[in-house]
């Protein structure tokens, strides 16, 4: 059995619906430990699952605390998986530096197989850099994210303050071989809030997940089904050979929505 779940957004902001939602993942961590994953199995935490990108980051760790502990606690009888999203990028970091400290070992990507079936897991940020119209270098935009969650402001205005700091010293541009004309439009694409940024990339972003060109830009088997998620915007099933988890409530998804792997079957969820 494989539950996933993707772009969690702990501690996205101080308001009593984030603290809801992040109130009603905890439910979740101890639903899923009591049934699913009773007996064993993996959970696949798809990225974005702490939000390090609007907090600041050591607020954000402390608040997000309880969920932190409780995963810790299931890692006894449960194989837990933490891929690194856009906006807890730094987590890849942290858990290279702390290495056997880690509570988590972070990753990029992930190949499981259940039922027989092949699964290959990402967070999806890296379609986006496919789908940016501006640039397309994956180095470029890691770079930048994990700028922003290290940025410390608890305003809500970190990318603005990022880029002027960039703008500076342009030490994050060095090396680039090739910059886009308007950087700071490809800068403001990469780093809006969800809802505004990924209003006009979400079609691509699909239309790259469904292609099976996609082994090709993503590095996975062809008779791998690829599993993502980032847009915040669930598939209702496989859609040749791609699936998209949705968000945890988080817009435009209005639900808490997982997936459950059994038998090589993939099966969206909400939980209520």
């Amino acid at each position: 059995m494989i539950i996933v779940v993707s772009d969690v957004h702990l501690a996205e902001r101080d308001d009593e619906q984030t603290k809801n939602d992040d109130a009603k993942f905890l439910d979740f961590l101890d639903y899923i430990s009591t049934h699913q994953l009773a007996n064993g199995g993996d959970l696949v935490l798809l990225g974005d699952i702490i939000d390090l990108w609007r907090r600041d980051f050591i607020k954000a760790m402390v608040e997000s605390e309880p969920v932190i502990i409780r995963l810790m606690e299931m890692k006894d009888k449960i194989k837990i998986h933490y891929l690194a999203g856009n906006h807890d990028f730094h987590m890849l970091n942290m858990s290279k530096i702390l290495k056997e400290n880690s509570p988590f070992e972070v990753i990029r990507e992930l190949h499981l197989t259940e039922g027989g079936k092949r699964f290959f897991f990402i967070h999806g940020y890296q379609l986006e850099v496919l789908a940016n119209p501006y640039y397309k270098s994956m180095s470029a935009y890691e770079t930048f994210a994990e700028g922003l969650c290290l940025a410390g402001d608890d305003t809500g205005n970190a990318a603005d303050k990022l880029w002027a700091s960039y703008e500076k010293s342009q030490a994050a541009l060095e090396g680039l071989k090739r910059l886009p004309e308007n950087i700071k439009g490809a800068i403001d694409s990469m780093f809006n809030a969800p809802e505004k940024r990924l209003k006009n990339a979400r079609p691509l972003i699909d239309e790259i997940a469904v292609s099976r060109a996609r082994s090709f830009y993503l590095g996975m088997d062809k008779d791998e089904t690829l599993v993502f998620g980032h847009t915040h915007m669930p598939f209702p099933q496989v859609d040749n050979g791609a699936i998209n988890t949705g968000s945890w409530n988080k817009k435009p998804c209005t639900e808490y929505k997982y997936l459950e792997i059994q038998n090589g079957v993939i099966n969206p969820k909400s939980f209520r």
